[in-house]
């Protein structure tokens, strides 16, 4: 009798133990996430603001209390949760944030007791960095531990990638409004234009970012075009990767459409060479511009800002600088140094990262190892740069014939590399003809590779669309390239691409010339194409455009960041799948 009720007893136990460490897991993560946001409102608080030393050790006092709050979660979870060792090794970054605590309490209480708390003395200062720094830390590890939460991943995929980007522009907007991010005010339009050319890789700006944004400003802008770049949900998986959190299931398959794996498993590991190799080729492209701009007169901690901010800008082809006049002064119009480094950059990352992933996996001959998109993502690059240098030099032969030959063929070259997704430039755009104007258009509209940071309906589409009509005049029922078939999916999801680029240029333009009747009508074309390619050039009226243009550039940026076929799948989600079909019947065309 006594054993019976001992093991009911036991079992109600285990039941009751079970509940709450299903509530805690359930309760704590919430908790975790509310203090990942309020350490990085702090953050921005402490670094957007002008606060006084007594402002900021007020602060920091709020910092230490959301800390012990995170520390004391850490350690509930610890002793609470069903798996301990799994948690153990998934959290080993929250381990160290804990050690990290207990060191700051130790430091505070035994070597710092006389100091007074107006982070004047260099001990007090050095103690306001050190708990800022953890708190970065703590914010993106909760942020990235329960990104399902806010980024969106109860929708498909198509939905969250849509989302995740107006809810980062949104944020991006805020932040370039922030006191300290400006050297003067700017206006929510202007903000929210230039978040939005940035999240969507693009380039344009309604001002001179050097003369409006503070270094803070520029640091922040440098951070949307990254993420722009990269995508915000490869972003946060990767960190949650990287810190050891495990991904679910529907995070597995999210990654999967995005990296184009063929297989689950497959996926994450994708997802972490692309960054590595991201950071890499960045990083190595920071160091080449620093050594290529070292007669340029600046400071040892401007130089090398000035080369990571460009680094970054020519992969994520955003076409951002922070040169006063970009890159059109007279010492990089003719650089072939510092200019190469940067069209390399900007041809790597519009190829795609699956191209140049595949590119960087073995060392074998790449036509054996390379796919076939991948093949045809070179292939069209090469040559559209090539065609574009040539048209280029031709239709504006007396302009460039009145420089030296070496000069240029440099300019025409990076011209060519550069409006077809990145925004550079390196001659002033306005004083070329209209010939010239209709090449970049062009190019522009074709843009990179699918999967990159290029926009445009992209080259492969560009491609499957020329074979299929050439496939069609001759007689063909199938469109082969080399010995391959290319699946009517492919072929409809292409037509698809190019009828909704002609709808959105047919609208966009109409509505743009409009709303801006004192701007020429060829630079209207040229602004809305280079926004639909999230190209970034122009001919000089992006500061010209009323409120109205503005705002519909910038929703015109944003259907070419997402992509057109991403744009009809959206629209086009809740629509039943109907089974049956009609009788057929045909009716004349052409």
């Amino acid at each position: 009798m006594i054993l019976t009720i001992y093991k009911v007893v036991i079992e109600q136990r285990n039941v009751w133990i079970s509940n709450l460490q299903d509530w805690l897991e359930e309760h704590l993560s919430v908790v975790e996430l509310m203090l990942g946001i309020s350490a990085l409102s702090t953050l921005i608080y402490t670094q957007g603001f002008s606060l006084s030393n007594t402002e900021l050790v007020e602060v920091v006092k709020y910092d230490r209390w959301i800390a012990t709050t995170y520390a004391i979660v850490i350690i509930i979870k610890l002793f609470f949760l069903k798996d301990k060792k799994v948690f153990v090794k998934e959290n080993i970054v929250n381990l160290l944030f804990i050690v990290s605590i207990l060191a700051l309490i130790i430091v505070r209480a035994f070597f710092m007791e006389g100091y007074q708390e107006d982070g004047e003395h260099w001990g007090w200062a050095t103690y306001i960095v050190v708990v800022q720094v953890i708190m970065i830390v703590a914010s993106l590890d909760s942020l990235a531990n329960n990104r399902s939460t806010w980024l969106f991943f109860t929708a498909n995929s198509t939905s969250m990638i849509v989302g995740s980007l107006l809810f980062i522009i949104a944020m991006g907007t805020g932040l370039l409004m922030l006191p300290e991010a400006t050297i003067q005010p700017i206006n929510w339009v202007d903000a929210l234009f230039t978040s939005t050319s940035a999240v969507c890789v693009t380039g344009l700006a309604p001002f001179n970012i050097s003369e409006v944004f503070t270094f803070k400003g520029q640091v922040i802008l440098m951070f949307l075009f990254q993420i722009g770049g990269l995508g915000i949900v490869t972003l946060t998986t990767f960190i949650a990767l990287t810190i050891q959190k495990g991904v679910k299931i529907r995070e597995e398959f999210i990654i999967q459409d995005m990296v184009e794996s063929d297989s689950i498993s497959s996926s994450a590991v994708i997802l972490k060479k692309i960054f590595y190799i991201t950071f890499t080729i960045e990083f190595f492209g920071a160091v080449a511009l620093y050594l290529a701009w070292g007669d340029l007169g600046l400071s040892t901690s401007d130089r090398i800002f000035v080369s990571i901010f460009h680094s970054i800008s020519a992969f994520c082809n955003a076409g951002f600088s922070n040169f006063p006049n970009g890159l059109q002064g007279e010492a990089f119009s003719t650089d072939w140094f510092s200019g190469t480094i940067i069209m390399l950059l900007i041809v790597v990352g519009g190829i795609g990262f699956k191209t140049y992933s595949q590119v960087f996996k073995r060392k074998e001959k790449y036509k054996k190892n390379l796919c076939l998109q991948s093949r045809i993502s070179i292939n069209v690059t090469l040559f559209l740069i090539l065609f574009g240098a040539v048209g280029l030099y031709i239709t504006d032969f007396k302009l460039w014939n009145s420089q030296d030959a070496s000069d240029s063929i440099f300019q025409v070259l990076f011209t060519s590399i550069t409006c077809r997704t990145a925004g550079f430039s390196v001659v002033e755009i306005a004083d070329l003809s209209v010939g010239s104007i209709m090449m970049m258009i062009m190019l522009m509209y074709i843009g990179g590779a699918p999967n990159s940071t290029a926009g445009g309906i992209k080259v492969t589409t560009a491609y499957i669309l020329l074979k299929y009509l050439r496939a069609q005049i001759t007689g063909h029922n199938h469109v082969h390239i080399g010995w391959n078939t290319i699946e009517e999916s492919s072929i409809r999801r292409a037509v698809i691409v190019f009828m909704m680029s002609i709808l959105l240029s047919f609208f966009g333009l109409f509505f743009l010339v409009i709303i801006e009747p004192s701007l020429e009508t060829e630079d209207l074309f040229f602004e809305f194409f280079s926004a639909m390619g999230t190209a970034g050039l122009s001919r000089g009226i992006t500061a010209d455009l009323s409120v109205a243009g503005k705002l519909l550039i910038a929703v015109i940026m944003f259907s070419g960041k997402i992509g057109l076929f991403t744009l009809v799948s959206l629209l086009g989600e809740n629509h039943d799948n109907f089974k049956y079909r009609y009788p057929e019947t045909s009716i004349l065309v052409g």
